[in-house]
């Protein structure tokens, strides 16, 4: 099957009909090999935008269906017309296609969520009397779970209730331990509508997108905060996002050298290889100084640097198409040199960017760097020896 894909705030997103989506499903089914499966609404997608981690995994799910009526409308800024569908159908549909294939399920649910484990396991047997399943609690803080009940169960499908970002994020972290899971998927709270401790919104509701706006009914003293971020930021954050196409990134580059007289490249995370400088963007309202230190904390791990040059806006380039992780026209850089004398074996990368680094003498910079830096890091070099030659 052809993919079509749209992007919204960085976040690759499945332009799927519904009858794409059930075959999608069957052929995720029929391989060997687990594959995990998002339901990104607008809750999901703004919270990925201060945790990356979650914004990892959401952009390297296999399959992203489009959940929530913000999605729709950001779609249509694009252009584009996403069919929604809603998590809880797709485990009902799951559900049943396992009850009559002998497919069995594993379901994780959150110890302190509405349905207990007792209730599934009622709900689940009265529904889907022939299916095979088993449902253990999980907690929020999932570090130290143990996966040998599900391992010794060996399902095909698992299902984890713990809302997002953590159901997500344990998928991703686990897959590999849970050889015999085909599917993963994060269901948040579709058990409840099983179990009928939450009722579903009536199908007008439904239809109009107006889910959000039953569960404001239903609670509306807890779901205030909620409904303003999905309603009102996000369409926002949309459309604030979409002029950035018309925009250079502001971006910070860190010229790190250590007392040995070499430079830090990191090796980007991906198929090949692709080293390069440290360098990020700068968030609103951050100072030059604190955006790199910021992003060679997140990206290296050391904290004891020293910014001893600033160039700013030296290098700018286009893309050659709005880039799709950040939506920007291009990127203008600043170029930071930076002193460190701590041990060199001290960096440590972020594994959600980047899999290696190396120190390599300066004078080796552009060897030593993938190709497409080449222009940039002439400038940078020449930069760097002047401050050499003038601080010497």
């Amino acid at each position: 099957m052809v993919r079509n894909r749209l992007s919204i705030l960085g976040v690759p997103v499945d332009i799927i009909s519904r009858t794409q989506l059930k075959q999608r499903l069957l052929d995720i089914l029929s391989y060997r090999h687990g594959q995990q499966i998002i339901t990104p609404n607008p809750e999901f997608l703004l919270e990925a935008q201060r945790n990356s981690e979650f914004l990892s995994v959401l952009r390297s799910a296999s399959l992203a269906v489009p959940d929530g009526i913000g999605l729709k409308f950001a779609g249509w800024l694009k252009g584009v017309n996403l069919h929604r569908f809603t998590g809880a159908s797709i485990v009902t549909g799951l559900l049943g296609y396992a009850e009559t294939k002998n497919l069995r399920i594993a379901i994780l649910n959150w110890s302190q969520g509405l349905s207990s484990n007792d209730d599934i396991k009622e709900a689940l047997h009265k529904k889907y009397p022939r299916l095979l399943f088993i449902v253990d609690s999980l907690e929020k803080d999932h570090i130290n779970y143990n996966t040998g009940l599900i391992k010794n169960f060996r399902p095909d499908i698992l299902f984890v209730g713990l809302g997002a970002p953590e159901q997500d994020i344990f998928i991703a972290r686990r897959m590999r331990e849970l050889r015999t899971v085909r599917l993963a998927m994060g269901v948040g709270g579709s058990f409840d509508y099983i179990t009928k401790k939450m009722p579903r919104a009536p199908r007008l509701f439904q239809v109009l997108g107006f889910e959000w706006l039953w569960r404001l009914i239903l609670k509306p003293s807890t779901r205030w905060r909620r409904i303003w971020r999905a309603v009102v930021a996000f369409p926002l954050l949309v459309i604030r996002w979409e002029l950035r196409r018309f925009r250079f990134r502001p971006n910070v580059v860190a010229f790190i050298v250590n007392q040995f007289g070499e430079v830090l490249i990191l090796n980007a995370r991906g198929k090949g290889d692709y080293w390069g400088l440290p360098q990020g963007g700068t968030e609103r309202g951050e100072s030059i100084e604190t955006a790199v230190s910021r992003e060679v904390a997140e990206e290296t791990s050391l904290t004891d640097i020293s910014v001893k040059a600033i160039y700013k806006d030296i290098y700018k380039y286009s893309w050659s198409k709005p880039y799709t992780h950040s939506g920007y026209k291009g990127q203008r850089q600043t170029l930071c040199i930076i002193s460190y004398n701590g041990p060199t074996r001290a960096v440590r990368t972020n594994p959600y960017e980047h899999k290696a680094y190396r120190w390599v003498k300066v004078s080796e910079l552009l060897r030593q760097s993938s190709r497409v830096h080449k222009k940039q890091y002439e400038l940078f070099l020449k930069k760097y020896y002047e401050f050499n030659g003038n601080n010497s």
